[in-house]
Protein backbone atom coordinates (compact mmCIF):
# COMPACT_ATOMS: atom_id res chain seq x y z
CA UNK A 1 0.00 0.00 0.00
CA UNK A 2 1.03 3.26 -0.74
CA UNK A 3 2.01 6.03 2.36
CA UNK A 4 -0.76 7.81 3.64
CA UNK A 5 -0.61 11.38 4.27
CA UNK A 6 -2.51 11.75 7.92
CA UNK A 7 -5.22 13.92 6.29
CA UNK A 8 -6.46 13.20 10.06
CA UNK A 9 -3.54 14.64 11.68
CA UNK A 10 -4.95 18.31 10.47
CA UNK A 11 -8.17 17.55 12.77
CA UNK A 12 -7.45 19.43 15.93
CA UNK A 13 -10.05 18.18 18.56
CA UNK A 14 -10.76 21.28 21.24
CA UNK A 15 -10.83 20.18 24.27
CA UNK A 16 -14.46 19.53 25.12
CA UNK A 17 -13.94 18.68 28.83
CA UNK A 18 -11.59 18.69 31.48
CA UNK A 19 -9.53 15.70 31.69
CA UNK A 20 -9.29 13.81 35.11
CA UNK A 21 -8.57 15.71 38.16
CA UNK A 22 -6.31 12.71 39.50
CA UNK A 23 -3.31 11.26 36.99
CA UNK A 24 -4.49 7.69 35.96
CA UNK A 25 -1.99 5.11 34.60
CA UNK A 26 -4.00 1.95 32.88
CA UNK A 27 -2.97 -1.15 31.54
CA UNK A 28 -3.84 -4.38 30.54
CA UNK A 29 -3.36 -6.99 27.78
CA UNK A 30 -5.51 -9.87 26.44
CA UNK A 31 -6.14 -12.80 23.90
CA UNK A 32 -8.48 -12.03 20.76
CA UNK A 33 -9.89 -15.24 18.92
CA UNK A 34 -10.63 -14.34 15.44
CA UNK A 35 -12.10 -15.87 12.69
CA UNK A 36 -11.31 -14.83 9.04
CA UNK A 37 -12.82 -14.02 6.10
CA UNK A 38 -12.45 -12.03 2.70
CA UNK A 39 -10.21 -12.41 -0.44
CA UNK A 40 -6.66 -11.84 -1.36
CA UNK A 41 -5.00 -10.64 -4.47
CA UNK A 42 -6.39 -9.81 -8.20
CA UNK A 43 -7.84 -12.05 -9.37
CA UNK A 44 -8.63 -13.20 -5.81
CA UNK A 45 -8.77 -16.26 -3.65
CA UNK A 46 -10.64 -16.59 -0.33
CA UNK A 47 -8.40 -16.49 2.43
CA UNK A 48 -10.51 -19.70 3.58
CA UNK A 49 -9.28 -21.17 0.46
CA UNK A 50 -5.71 -20.64 1.58
CA UNK A 51 -6.23 -21.94 4.95
CA UNK A 52 -7.08 -19.17 6.32
CA UNK A 53 -9.39 -19.70 9.38
CA UNK A 54 -8.95 -18.78 12.70
CA UNK A 55 -5.58 -17.19 14.79
CA UNK A 56 -5.09 -16.35 18.16
CA UNK A 57 -3.54 -13.05 18.51
CA UNK A 58 -2.47 -11.18 22.17
CA UNK A 59 -2.80 -7.53 22.23
CA UNK A 60 -0.98 -5.10 25.28
CA UNK A 61 -1.83 -1.57 26.21
CA UNK A 62 -0.96 1.18 28.35
CA UNK A 63 -2.74 4.56 28.86
CA UNK A 64 -1.72 7.32 30.40
CA UNK A 65 -4.95 10.22 31.25
CA UNK A 66 -3.78 13.37 32.94
CA UNK A 67 -5.40 16.73 34.54
CA UNK A 68 -3.82 19.14 31.61
CA UNK A 69 -7.12 20.30 29.32
CA UNK A 70 -5.48 21.60 26.70
CA UNK A 71 -2.74 18.08 25.82
CA UNK A 72 -4.40 14.83 24.68
CA UNK A 73 -4.49 11.66 27.00
CA UNK A 74 -2.49 8.94 25.26
CA UNK A 75 -2.79 5.40 25.09
CA UNK A 76 -0.57 3.08 23.11
CA UNK A 77 -1.69 -0.75 22.01
CA UNK A 78 0.08 -3.50 20.42
CA UNK A 79 -1.56 -5.98 18.27
CA UNK A 80 -0.31 -9.25 17.10
CA UNK A 81 -2.17 -10.94 14.21
CA UNK A 82 -0.26 -13.71 11.86
CA UNK A 83 -1.60 -16.57 11.10
CA UNK A 84 0.56 -19.29 8.42
CA UNK A 85 -0.96 -21.81 6.69
CA UNK A 86 -0.61 -24.83 3.60
CA UNK A 87 -3.33 -25.28 1.48
CA UNK A 88 -4.06 -26.87 -2.06
CA UNK A 89 -5.66 -24.20 -3.86
CA UNK A 90 -8.82 -24.54 -5.78
CA UNK A 91 -8.90 -21.75 -7.96
CA UNK A 92 -5.58 -19.55 -9.43
CA UNK A 93 -4.56 -16.21 -8.53
CA UNK A 94 -2.34 -13.55 -8.41
CA UNK A 95 -0.38 -11.18 -5.46
CA UNK A 96 0.90 -8.32 -6.89
CA UNK A 97 1.42 -9.73 -10.71
CA UNK A 98 2.97 -13.20 -9.29
CA UNK A 99 0.45 -16.10 -10.65
CA UNK A 100 -0.18 -18.89 -8.32
CA UNK A 101 -2.11 -21.81 -10.20
CA UNK A 102 -4.80 -24.31 -9.75
CA UNK A 103 -4.22 -27.82 -7.65
CA UNK A 104 -0.88 -26.20 -6.69
CA UNK A 105 -0.11 -26.34 -2.68
CA UNK A 106 0.58 -22.76 -1.42
CA UNK A 107 1.64 -21.95 1.43
CA UNK A 108 0.80 -18.04 2.91
CA UNK A 109 1.72 -15.86 5.25
CA UNK A 110 -1.15 -12.96 6.69
CA UNK A 111 0.24 -10.92 9.07
CA UNK A 112 -1.61 -7.34 9.89
CA UNK A 113 -0.17 -6.98 13.35
CA UNK A 114 -0.24 -3.24 14.04
CA UNK A 115 0.93 -0.47 16.59
CA UNK A 116 -1.96 2.22 18.02
CA UNK A 117 -0.93 5.70 19.59
CA UNK A 118 -4.64 7.35 20.43
CA UNK A 119 -4.48 10.35 21.44
CA UNK A 120 -8.24 11.53 22.95
CA UNK A 121 -10.18 14.12 24.89
CA UNK A 122 -12.84 13.33 27.35
CA UNK A 123 -15.66 14.35 26.70
CA UNK A 124 -17.71 13.10 29.47
CA UNK A 125 -16.34 11.30 32.37
CA UNK A 126 -19.19 10.25 35.18
CA UNK A 127 -20.94 7.07 35.10
CA UNK A 128 -20.94 7.89 31.06
CA UNK A 129 -17.31 7.93 29.78
CA UNK A 130 -16.72 9.47 26.40
CA UNK A 131 -13.49 10.12 24.47
CA UNK A 132 -12.95 11.42 21.11
CA UNK A 133 -9.20 11.78 19.59
CA UNK A 134 -7.36 10.35 16.82
CA UNK A 135 -5.47 7.10 16.22
CA UNK A 136 -2.61 6.84 14.29
CA UNK A 137 -2.38 2.98 13.54
CA UNK A 138 1.04 1.74 12.28
CA UNK A 139 0.75 -1.68 10.42
CA UNK A 140 3.95 -3.70 10.60
CA UNK A 141 2.86 -6.77 8.52
CA UNK A 142 3.11 -8.26 5.34
CA UNK A 143 0.76 -10.59 2.76
CA UNK A 144 3.19 -13.65 1.91
CA UNK A 145 2.56 -16.99 -0.77
CA UNK A 146 5.07 -19.53 -2.25
CA UNK A 147 4.86 -23.05 -3.90
CA UNK A 148 7.57 -24.60 -4.72
CA UNK A 149 7.95 -22.53 -8.10
CA UNK A 150 7.68 -19.05 -6.72
CA UNK A 151 7.24 -16.68 -3.83
CA UNK A 152 5.89 -13.17 -3.63
CA UNK A 153 5.59 -10.67 -0.57
CA UNK A 154 3.95 -7.89 -0.20
CA UNK A 155 4.36 -5.09 2.61
CA UNK A 156 1.98 -3.87 4.85
CA UNK A 157 3.48 -0.96 6.50
CA UNK A 158 1.45 2.02 6.36
CA UNK A 159 0.96 5.08 9.04
CA UNK A 160 -2.90 4.95 8.78
CA UNK A 161 -4.76 8.05 10.92
CA UNK A 162 -8.21 6.54 12.35
CA UNK A 163 -10.95 8.87 13.63
CA UNK A 164 -11.70 7.34 17.38
CA UNK A 165 -14.48 7.48 19.54
CA UNK A 166 -15.48 5.47 22.86
CA UNK A 167 -18.14 4.94 25.02
CA UNK A 168 -18.66 3.42 28.39
CA UNK A 169 -21.37 3.05 30.94
CA UNK A 170 -20.55 2.27 34.35
CA UNK A 171 -23.11 0.58 36.11
CA UNK A 172 -23.53 2.29 39.56
CA UNK A 173 -21.97 0.97 42.79
CA UNK A 174 -21.39 -2.61 40.48
CA UNK A 175 -18.65 -2.51 39.26
CA UNK A 176 -19.36 -3.57 36.28
CA UNK A 177 -19.36 -1.55 33.40
CA UNK A 178 -20.63 -1.76 29.32
CA UNK A 179 -19.07 0.10 26.90
CA UNK A 180 -17.38 -0.03 23.42
CA UNK A 181 -14.62 1.78 20.70
CA UNK A 182 -14.25 2.46 16.96
CA UNK A 183 -11.63 3.15 14.97
CA UNK A 184 -12.04 4.06 11.24
CA UNK A 185 -11.05 5.92 7.85
CA UNK A 186 -12.84 5.69 4.44
CA UNK A 187 -11.02 7.42 1.76
CA UNK A 188 -10.58 6.25 -1.84
CA UNK A 189 -11.47 2.47 -2.45
CA UNK A 190 -9.62 1.91 0.65
CA UNK A 191 -11.78 1.37 4.31
CA UNK A 192 -10.87 0.72 7.66
CA UNK A 193 -13.46 -0.45 10.27
CA UNK A 194 -12.33 -1.68 13.86
CA UNK A 195 -14.71 -1.90 16.77
CA UNK A 196 -15.38 -3.28 19.91
CA UNK A 197 -17.75 -4.18 22.43
CA UNK A 198 -17.77 -4.97 26.04
CA UNK A 199 -18.78 -6.01 29.54
CA UNK A 200 -16.37 -5.35 32.50
CA UNK A 201 -15.79 -5.79 35.80
CA UNK A 202 -12.95 -3.64 38.23
CA UNK A 203 -12.36 -4.76 42.02
CA UNK A 204 -12.39 -1.55 43.80
CA UNK A 205 -9.29 -1.30 45.42
CA UNK A 206 -5.74 0.81 45.91
CA UNK A 207 -5.20 -1.02 42.97
CA UNK A 208 -8.05 -1.58 40.60
CA UNK A 209 -7.93 -5.13 38.78
CA UNK A 210 -10.11 -6.17 36.72
CA UNK A 211 -11.25 -8.75 33.57
CA UNK A 212 -13.16 -7.72 30.20
CA UNK A 213 -15.10 -9.91 27.71
CA UNK A 214 -15.63 -8.54 24.35
CA UNK A 215 -16.34 -9.10 20.84
CA UNK A 216 -14.08 -7.34 18.30
CA UNK A 217 -14.16 -6.49 14.35
CA UNK A 218 -11.98 -5.55 12.07
CA UNK A 219 -12.41 -4.84 8.72
CA UNK A 220 -9.66 -3.71 6.06
CA UNK A 221 -9.96 -2.97 2.39
CA UNK A 222 -7.14 -2.24 -0.04
CA UNK A 223 -7.14 -1.50 -3.68
CA UNK A 224 -3.47 -0.76 -4.18
CA UNK A 225 -1.49 -1.36 -7.63
CA UNK A 226 0.53 -3.85 -5.38
CA UNK A 227 -2.22 -5.36 -3.35
CA UNK A 228 -5.66 -5.88 -2.97
CA UNK A 229 -7.29 -7.34 -0.31
CA UNK A 230 -10.52 -7.11 1.01
CA UNK A 231 -10.62 -8.93 4.97
CA UNK A 232 -12.46 -9.43 7.63
CA UNK A 233 -11.50 -10.06 11.38
CA UNK A 234 -14.21 -10.74 13.72
CA UNK A 235 -14.33 -12.90 17.30
CA UNK A 236 -14.24 -12.77 21.22
CA UNK A 237 -11.77 -11.57 23.37
CA UNK A 238 -10.77 -11.75 26.92
CA UNK A 239 -8.26 -9.21 28.71
CA UNK A 240 -7.25 -7.74 32.41
CA UNK A 241 -7.20 -4.52 33.56
CA UNK A 242 -5.07 -2.52 35.74
CA UNK A 243 -5.79 1.15 37.27
CA UNK A 244 -3.19 2.62 39.23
Amino acid sequence: MKKIIPVLALLTLAPVALADTVLGVYAGGGQWRADYDGDLGDPSIRLNELGLNKSNNNFYFVALEHPVPLIPNIKLQQTNISSRQTSTISRTFTLNQVSFTIDSEVTSDFDLSHTDAVFYYEALDNWINLDLGVTLRKFDGHATASNELRTESVDLDDVIPLIYVKGQFNLPLTGFALGGAINAINYSDNRITDYNAYISYTFDSALDIGAQLGYRSLTLKANEDDIKVDAELTGPYAGVLLHF
